[in-house]
């Protein structure tokens, strides 16, 4: 009975250190960007980019193509860490093709978002980005630097630069994601006051030429819409940056890996009991005896004859 106990209590242990080294969650350590889909809603008209699954809409469109499945890696694992998104002018979708301050609309006409005193109405800018495991909706606030905070007055003076602020979405062991606006084409004041190159007009740290980026976008234009700094292309854009943070718990650990730790323990009960049997110097018998009877430091009782 006690070494059935004893068996017992070992299994029991065994299966207890499985269940405890898996853990409840998992976390990757690299994703992929499938798609990233940015609206922009005025009343009933609504404009659209994409990497994939839209078409061109007055100034919107796939603007993202070649950049669809773009596996983005966590700090611990190295490679590329950050998926810069603007304007990227493209054959169907030339020029200051991510212009998400100033709406388009189906009409022909444009209006600057918000435009200041109200008299324009606030664009609704939504953001989804769709991964190998799952979609996410980041909550952007309703103003926010992709509408200029809804305070655009128009004209070529303004300047809607701003950097990567706070990140508008930081899932522990999940995305990270930060949104700005790259503007070197106004001749107003730059917007852009922090960052590591205050002043620059831009999103830095990451953007076009940083180390681990992978940049989905271009200038364009000319000296005339340059006019910031007179230079042969510019941006007018919204920015999107989209990281992984690391995983917050260890991976869950294969069946395989499970079977394997099981396989140990029982070989480990099996060693034990053999180490036992040869440390009383008796042989086991299929019934647990020794000899015949159990091994004890009772004698074995002695078999009376029949009838006596």
């Amino acid at each position: 009975m006690t070494t059935t106990s004893s068996r017992l209590r070992t299994l029991g242990l065994g299966f207890a250190l499985i269940l405890f080294w898996a853990p409840s969650s998992v976390e990757a350590t690299s994703i992929t960007i499938q798609n990233v889909t940015v609206t922009s809603t005025v009343g009933a008209d609504t404009r659209t980019w994409c990497m994939i699954g839209c078409v061109f809409n007055f100034g919107a469109g796939n603007l993202w193509a070649a950049f669809a499945n773009t596996v983005v890696n966590s700090p611990s694992a190295g490679g590329t860490q950050a998926l810069v998104l603007t304007q990227n002018p493209t054959a169907n979708v030339p020029g200051f093709n991510f212009d998400t301050s100033e709406h388009s609309f189906s009409n022909g006409t444009a209006d600057s978002c918000g435009r200041i005193g109200g008299l324009a109405p606030s664009c609704l800018i939504e953001l989804n980005i769709l991964t190998n495991i799952g979609n996410v909706v980041v909550p952007l606030p309703l103003n926010n630097a992709l509408n200029n905070s809804n305070i655009d007055p128009g004209g070529s003076n303004h300047n809607e630069a701003s950097n990567w602020n706070t990140s508008v979405l930081n899932q522990p062991g999940g995305l990270h994601v930060w949104v700005g606006y790259a503007d070197n084409a106004h001749t107003g004041g730059c917007a852009d006051l922090t960052g590591t190159i205050m002043g620059n007009c831009l999103p830095d740290n990451p953007w076009q030429g940083s180390p681990n980026t992978i940049f989905a976008g271009s200038s364009t234009g000319d000296a005339t819409e340059c006019a910031i700094e007179n230079i042969a292309s510019c941006f007018d854009a919204g920015a999107i940056r989209i990281e992984l943070n690391d995983p917050t718990t260890a991976a869950v650990p294969e069946p395989a890996s499970m079977m394997l730790l099981a396989t140990g323990l029982a070989g480990l009960m099996a060693r034990r009991r053999s180490r036992l049997r040869k440390a009383r110097g008796t042989p086991a018998t299929p019934n647990g005896d020794a000899g015949g009877c159990r091994t004890t430091r009772r004698r074995c009782p002695t078999t009376r004859a029949s009838g006596a």
